[in-house]
């Protein structure tokens, strides 16, 4: 490299160098700049303008179903067929969306037929000049995110419906929620000669939970659960929190190469097309798959009175 690199580089777009002065390096260093950002005329506008970003990332729905189930991509033509580890205990099966779950008993193999869901949303012409964020982009995400929440929809009602015949018995247990409870759920799915894999419940239940203390469970695992937020870790077992999961049930399942399937024929297209007589974009999500639990006994669930 030679000796004045840094020379003939310097002045162009390849070079930022880091300037220590726009990075708080201390409390008192970032209470300064926030107290001279609202000592300016536009701070409000300003202040807004940084908030959008954790704001969206905090109010947009974060998909957890498809971290349940493998997804098996299916090639042209293919049919999703699967042989039952254990036939005796069945399996669950979504025949359509909105319809229920069906169940299969006493088969050694069972197809989980596809499916399409498919979401709709629009753009007026007038929204893409008015709006100071890029509303386009923004409703590409939006349409996005409803897919991911009727995925999730979906994907519960299967999980519902799998502890209902699965061999697991279901525990009723009363607030506030202990690890003994977590423990009991590891412990049936453990005796399956199963892996425990992660618990789903609604974000209310986690209440219960961040109110341990060091009597209830080590400091390191608290730490863990505390700074990972919404995917913590409770016995070596992932803690998922989903807004859309139905209040009143907690759910443990093993991993999802032992639990089921999400065969996936088309994976999720985002079309648009320029609607003139109505003077807006059209955003159409579409996606075909199918989703199954071949293994109910992988599912074990506590009802959670108040």
């Amino acid at each position: 490299m030679p000796a004045n690199f840094e020379q003939l580089w310097s002045g162009t777009s390849f070079v930022k160098k880091a300037a220590s002065e726009t990075v708080p390096v201390s409390p008192e260093i970032a209470e300064q700049a926030w107290a001279k950002l609202l000592a300016s005329p536009n701070w409000a506008k300003r202040v807004a303008f940084v908030m959008q970003t954790p704001l969206k990332n905090r109010l947009d729905y974060v998909a957890v179903g498809r971290k349940l189930l493998l997804v098996d991509e299916l090639p042209q033509g293919e049919i999703p067929v699967y042989d039952l580890d254990i036939p005796e205990f069945g399996a669950v099966k979504i025949a359509a969306r909105g319809t229920a779950p069906v169940v299969e008993t006493n088969v050694k193999r069972v197809e989980f037929p596809t499916f399409s869901i498919s979401i709709n949303k629009f753009v007026k012409w007038e929204e893409i000049t008015i709006r100071r964020y890029p509303v386009f982009d923004r409703a590409k995400e939006r349409t996005a995110i409803a897919m991911a929440i009727a995925e999730d929809l979906e994907i519960f009602r299967l999980v519902k419906a799998a502890s209902d015949v699965s061999p697991n018995t279901p525990v009723d247990v009363a607030r506030p929620l202990s690890r003994n409870y977590f423990a009991k759920l590891y412990a049936t799915i453990a005796k399956m000669q199963l892996v425990p894999s992660a618990h789903i419940m609604n974000p209310v239940y986690y209440e219960d939970i961040l109110s341990w203390d060091a009597e209830d469970l080590d400091q390191v695992s608290l730490n863990v659960i505390i700074e990972t937020g919404q995917f913590g870790v409770l016995h070596g077992v992932k803690l998922i929190l989903a807004t859309k999961m139905e209040e009143g049930y907690i759910y443990c399942v093993t991993t999802p190469d032992k639990l089921g399937r999400l065969p996936e024929r088309k994976a999720v297209e985002i079309k648009i097309w320029d609607n003139v007589p109505q003077q807006q974009y059209d955003i159409v999500a579409w996606e075909q798959i199918g989703m199954g639990i071949h293994n109910t006994a992988g599912v074990a669930r506590l009802n959670v009175t108040q």
